[in-house]
């Protein structure tokens, strides 16, 4: 039988969750299908990828803060080289990941008279896209074959306004290669880790404070990820003297070195659409504090069991669970325990099944 061809239409191929998505299914779905990445804005892919993956890049370069003009432009450039390569290279699916290229694939689809599968990769109700985009997104998802989510949550949001049987949950899978990479003899360190782009999404305040305000010893924080804030928790680190004990690591390509020698992971976060980081640290074992924020952890973490929930922005309880873990080694390893047991149905594979029987049912 000839293989499909499928194509994943994403804005960039830079560290981000969505990017590390998009590359593990490729990663996965190249054994089954020829895979095409058309990327919105010229960038070097952060992930590794197979090889056989063909990547198209539209734009050579994002601009910032356009023009109303510029915006439009830039628009109907990006939409009409994505549908060109598409056409190009003879598509049977369009898979659209974040708004923006969710809206292009769902019209280059019609258009073209292929399949369209869309994902959001965040809250809806949190997303940074004007009034505008929201408005126009109400209209062309309906126009989907399925929408992709991760959570009850985002689904309950986007039953208001697009047929149930069109939406279909699937969440995040582990990377391959952290799987492959995880090493559970490694020595632990007191070292408690936060992954994510230093911004206000995902709060790495709150736990910069919380850090500053417990009996901590030689325990350190490790912040990995960049992002705007950067100055301003330098700062803050400074302000609270806690040059010695916070550490700002940035981008990292082997994040497993991290969680692999680290006890303890938090994620401050106001808001997610389901937090990779979470369960990547939960899949090595890290005992993981997270707050209930709208949506991912409390889908991962049944409280006191596998991990702790905390209310958004609760500074004072997060000083008493992480002081707790701390200083409780054998709640340590309860929580490793039941952690690993809980996240291998994020394995690559197993996800990657769920995407394939998809491609497959709208391909025919």
């Amino acid at each position: 039988m000839k293989r499909k061809k499928i194509a994943f239409i994403i804005p960039s191929l830079k560290a981000g969750g969505a990017e590390r998505v998009v590359t593990t299914l490729s990663n996965q779905l190249i054994k089954e299908f020829d895979v095409l990445i058309v990327v919105l804005y010229k960038c070097k892919p952060f992930y590794t990828l197979n090889p056989k993956i063909q990547v198209v890049f539209c734009k050579d370069i994002y601009t910032s803060n356009p023009s109303f003009f510029q915006s439009i432009t830039n628009h109907f450039t990006l939409f009409g080289r994505s549908k060109k390569v598409i056409l190009k290279e003879n598509i049977d699916v369009v898979i659209g990941f974040t708004t923006i290229a969710n809206i292009y694939s769902v019209i280059i689809a019609k258009l073209l008279r292929i399949p369209s599968i869309i994902s959001e990769r965040i809250h809806p109700q949190f997303s940074d896209i004007s009034n505008f985009w929201i408005k126009i997104r109400r209209i062309i998802y309906p126009q989907t074959d399925v929408l992709v989510i991760q959570t009850l949550d985002i689904k309950n949001y986007f039953t208001k306004f697009i047929k149930e049987d069109k939406i279909k949950i699937i969440n995040n899978p582990l990377a391959e290669e952290l799987v492959e990479q995880r090493n559970l003899q490694t020595t632990k360190k007191n070292q408690i880790i936060c992954v994510g782009r230093l911004d206000e999404q995902k709060n790495q305040e709150l736990l910069i404070r919380a850090f500053a305000n417990i009996e901590r010893g030689k325990w350190k924080l490790l912040l990995i990820g960049a992002g705007d804030k950067h100055n301003f928790y330098k700062k803050l680190v400074n302000t609270l003297d806690l040059n010695e004990s916070v550490i700002f690591i940035g981008n990292v390509k082997d994040i497993s070195k991290y969680y692999n020698s680290a006890k303890i992971f938090v994620l401050p976060s106001n808001y997610e659409g389901f937090p990779n980081a979470l369960i990547e640290a939960m899949y090595y074992g890290l005992s993981c504090i997270a707050t209930n924020c709208p949506s991912g952890p409390s889908e991962i973490i049944n409280h006191g069991e596998n991990g702790f929930l905390i209310p958004v922005k609760d500074q004072l309880l997060l000083e008493k669970k992480l002081s707790l873990l701390i200083h409780n080694t054998d709640l340590q390893i309860q929580f490793k325990d039941k952690a690993i047991e809980s996240t291998t149905i994020f394995e690559a594979e197993f996800i990657a099944n769920k995407w394939r029987e998809l491609i497959y049912k709208f391909s025919q």
